[in-house]
């Protein structure tokens, strides 16, 4: 195999490397695709499940504030003395006007609390019914409906009661009945009936812009099924919920695929059950994929092909030079004539080919002493120019993530490319050992811009500089590994959020600029800088030390000047004493 492979053309050896990258990238993201996928899935589930799991406390909000209606009915003074006159009064005034005044007040409840998906309510007093309106849409109810509810108020014995028995027909009822506070006589005066559309309440709960077509809502008690969506039918219901595992996931009835998720009302001890259809969102999922897919695989094909034709472009020069090697191998020293001038190229096969016409010319000169030379010398241009690729490469490839993430509208990471790129650029720029402290802090900003999108809202920072500081000169490299001690130590070590400041004093009358990086959330040992130079504590992770902060300020700058670590109101401080000055000019201008 070696063999086989060791003596194929240079053309052929460049396909095989272009053909083994593309298909291994091409299955790289392949499975990068599926893992994708299905960290994808997993996540637009729980997404979904929560989506839906809100509706049922928008549902319990909903009931409660009809609970609270019906308490402030029972304590209104107004309809307590109304009642009281109706059902006391002999006088057929007396009870004519208590009924008017009755009948307001409870209009003024019904349009307080209507949006609360009340359908009409009523107040009955033994024969007598004060009602806002009928109802229009299921017609008036059955007397032997409206016995029973009044029997139910009164079992009540003054509280709330919810009556779901009818709810399929006519909706869901709550009923009280209303005593007479007056000297805590505590007799019945009334009985409050409010009739509740589940449907609207559904709806309103499962509103939602995640979905183009409307959730089914399963609403149940320990007896009754309270509100059933007209997505599936009715004699299927128990069928369905039984089928349903969990507290969320995905089922499929009548050929649909539907995404569910099923939980607990607590405070009135209700089951329900939130369904969408889910066919829509596995439609649109399935050709996201197979639209990757398909891509990669015209990306393969294009890669293929145009790759093969810049080796052709390129391998045909090489074989130019073989034949002018073979040419004069045969003796002919003289160059060989191409239809292609070369002496106008500048890159590689340019240079190769001129070369070879000049030792073809010069042949035995070049082999004593200017082809070794030669060698040498493009030896160094190479390991120069590898060396100062890497970063431009790094740069370069980041703008492209850059590019890409603002193109697909993903702000977070277009940010972070942003961030990561003129961190790298700072950070690796070998040109001065000090710079402006503006220059220092946008390193820092650079570094809090990813850190916030890790930790978000746990993480927050301020920095209270002067503008007129900000021209200062201070160490390179010494503000962002302290940020970044700040961040592990005060947040990674704790579940709680991690505030850090920084801060910039100057002493104008000593000529010495203070910076302090200020951090909750943890704090310094006690004379920390001599337990880690003495190993008596072992430093954690893998960036610039606080040894290394101290020692270059101290070699910069000397003594009197360098890196304190202290604690401060439950605070930890470091703090960096430099001196005030320019560099450029030597002299303070800060």
């Amino acid at each position: 195999m070696k063999h086989f492979i060791r003596n194929l053309s240079l053309k052929k050896k460049i396909q095989w490397i272009v053909f083994l990258c593309v298909f291994l990238m091409t299955a790289t993201a392949f499975i990068s695709n599926h893992l994708i996928a299905a960290s994808y899935d997993k996540l637009l589930y729980q997404t979904i499940a929560s989506s839906l799991s809100v509706s049922s406390l928008q549902m319990q909000n909903s009931l409660e504030n009809l609970n609270t209606m019906a308490d402030l009915i029972l304590g209104d003074a107004g309809l307590q003395r109304d009642l009281g006159a109706m059902k006391d009064s002999e006088r057929i005034q007396d009870i004519n006007d208590a009924y008017r005044s009755a009948y307001t007040s409870l209009m003024e409840y019904y349009f307080t609390f209507r949006r609360y998906h009340i359908d009409y309510m009523t107040l009955y007093q033994d024969s007598l019914a004060i009602r806002t309106h009928l109802p229009s849409s299921r017609g008036p109810l059955p007397q032997e409906v409206e016995d029973d509810l009044k029997r139910r108020a009164l079992e009540a014995d003054g509280a709330v009661a919810w009556i779901t028995d009818y709810s399929r027909d006519y909706g869901l009822f709550l009923v009280r009945s209303i005593r007479r506070t007056e000297y805590l006589r505590l007799d019945s005066i009334g009985i409050l009936v409010v009739n509740i559309n589940p449907r609207s309440m559904a709806k309103e709960a499962t509103d939602s812009a995640l979905f183009q077509r409307e959730a089914a809502y399963l609403l149940s008690d320990s007896d009754n099924f309270i509100y059933v969506s007209d997505i599936l039918p009715s004699q299927a219901v128990s069928g369905f919920s039984d089928r349903m595992e969990g507290t969320y996931g995905t089922e499929r009835f009548g050929g649909n695929d539907f995404f569910y998720v099923k939980s607990r009302i607590p405070e009135f001890n209700w089951n329900y059950t939130c369904v969408v259809p889910y066919d829509a969102i596995r439609s649109s999922l399935d050709t996201s994929r197979n639209l990757c897919v398909l891509i990669l695989l015209v990306s393969m094909v294009l890669t293929v092909i145009m790759s093969s034709r810049i080796i052709r472009s390129i391998t045909r020069h090489f074989e130019n030079l073989l034949q002018k090697i073979k040419n004069f191998g045969e003796g002919n020293q003289r160059p060989l004539a191409m239809e292609y001038n070369y002496r106008d190229r500048t890159d590689e096969l340019g240079i190769l080919h001129r070369q070879f016409d000049y030792m073809v010319e010069e042949v035995n000169q070049l082999i004593r002493t200017n082809y070794l030379n030669e060698i040498l010398i493009k030896d160094a241009q190479f390991k120069a120019l590898e060396s100062q690729m890497n970063p431009h490469f790094l740069y370069n490839t980041l703008e492209s993530i850059n590019w890409r993430a603002k193109l697909i509208g993903a702000k977070d990471i277009s940010s972070m490319a942003e961030a990561l790129g003129t961190l790298l650029r700072i950070t690796l720029d070998q040109t001065d050992k000090q710079v402006p402290l503006s220059r220092e802090l946008e390193l820092v900003k650079c570094y809090m811009v990813i850190q916030k999108y890790r930790y978000e809202e746990r993480l927050d920072y301020e920095i209270q500089i002067p503008k007129e500081l900000l021209g200062c000169y201070v160490l390179k490299l010494t503000l962002q590994p302290l940020v970044e001690n700040a961040v592990r130590y005060g947040l990674e070590e704790s579940t709680e959020g991690c505030l850090i400041q920084i801060v910039a004093q100057a002493d104008r009358e000593k000529e010495i600029l203070h910076i302090y990086i200020k951090n909750n959330g943890s704090s310094f040992q006690d004379d920390l800088l001599r337990k880690l130079e003495r190993h008596e504590v072992q430093p954690h992770g893998f960036g610039i030390g606080l040894l290394n902060i101290r020692d270059r300020m101290l070699l910069t700058f000397g003594e009197g000047y360098g890196l304190d670590l202290y604690n401060e109101d439950d605070l930890a401080v470091a703090r960096l004493t430099c001196p005030l000055t320019d560099i450029s000019k030597g002299v303070p201008t800060c």
